[in-house]
């Protein structure tokens, strides 16, 4: 009689092994821009993602919002604004979508993270009562 064959763990079956020869880098128009003005990022991708199931993902680190998931070509890009001052960290991904939440459920590669600050014009004279 056969030994049972080992179960096999279902992510292992359905997942390439971790890096699957994916890299990804993340880019900003600018990292430093007055409140209200937009900013592009721009992932780039070593390989196009539209022959695989992934995705490329790009979300704010800071507030955890998914701002663009591609399924094809090796450029993803999102354009962020802000209408208050302060700075948000951007990164990429490569890896599944899990719709809503921001990060991939698993990520084949992670980019560089993309610090972005929204500063105030401070508009002269200032009149003080």
């Amino acid at each position: 009689m056969a030994a049972p064959a080992a179960a096999q763990d279902p992510a292992a079956a359905q997942h390439a092994a971790a890096g699957n020869g994916f890299a990804v880098w993340l880019a900003a128009s600018s990292t430093y821009e007055p409140i209200g003005q937009p900013v592009t990022l721009t992932a780039t991708t070593n390989t196009d993602v539209g022959p695989t199931p992934y995705y490329v993902t790009i979300y704010s680190e800071t507030t955890g919002a998914e701002l663009a998931v591609c399924g094809a070509g090796t450029t993803c890009t999102a354009t962020v604004t802000q209408t208050t001052p302060g700075a948000q960290t951007f990164e990429a991904f490569v890896g599944d979508d899990v719709t809503g939440n921001g990060h991939p459920g698993f990520a084949l590669a992670s980019s560089n993270d993309v610090p972005v600050n929204w500063w105030f014009i401070l508009r002269w004279p200032i009149r003080i009562p």
